[in-house]
């Protein structure tokens, strides 16, 4: 059975559908991308750096805009330029119609900002989603997808409807199978279906051919 990894920060060479992120990396060869500025690495020279991924996303194995987004924790800049550099983001995710990767810690109150302020017409999908059931809820109402991996909330995954539903790997070292594994356990169904509800929206959403 063929799975589809939406994330991951690692070549995977295991048979499986995977979207490598490349941040603002060249990619090398033909697989499946995403490119973007994670909240982690902005630093003053981000309009030369955004400049590179505005030139990667117009490849066509570039299939989505991101990681970015907010993180109040660990991020060296500020919220607002953090706001800045994301709606650069939207509007490249636009541009190109291609979804947007979002990274979220501790910063839910500026992404329904950012809601407020941009509109948009592409899937935006929260990676790596670990929050709670009533986060889950809130975030899916606004209009926005999940993205579960290795470490997830099992009654916010069970909430979850399918098609507002991905899974990726992230960092994790743990065969993707496992992961597929305990998302449908969580969600009282089986691996093949959840398979094949993520590949689906992988389809959907432009994410895979």
């Amino acid at each position: 059975m063929q799975l589809t990894d939406i994330h991951c920060h690692r070549t995977r060479n295991d048979g499986h559908i995977s979207i490598e992120d490349k941040g603002d990396a060249e990619p090398q060869d033909n697989r499946l991308f995403s490119t973007g500025i994670h909240p982690w690495y902005i630093n003053d020279e981000w309009q030369i750096q955004f400049a590179r991924i505005r030139e990667y996303a117009q490849r066509k194995n570039a299939v989505a805009i991101g990681e970015c987004g907010f993180d109040l924790l660990k991020s060296p800049a500020t919220v607002e330029l953090q706001h800045t550099i994301f709606a650069a983001h939207i509007a490249l995710s636009e541009e190109t119609k291609k979804p947007l990767i979002i990274h979220l810690v501790k910063g839910t109150d500026e992404l329904f900002r950012a809601l407020k302020e941009h509109r948009h017409s592409q899937p935006w999908i929260i990676h790596g989603f670990r929050g709670k059931e009533t986060q889950a809820q809130q975030l899916i109402a606004a209009g926005l997808y999940l993205s579960f991996g290795e470490k997830f909330n099992k009654s916010a995954a069970a909430c979850t409807p399918l098609h507002r539903l991905f899974v990726e790997s992230d960092e994790s070292q743990v065969p993707l199978r496992n992961i597929y594994h305990n998302i449908a356990a969580a969600k009282d169904i089986s691996t093949e279906e959840l398979a094949k509800a993520v590949k689906e929206n992988c389809k959907t959403s432009g994410l895979i051919p």
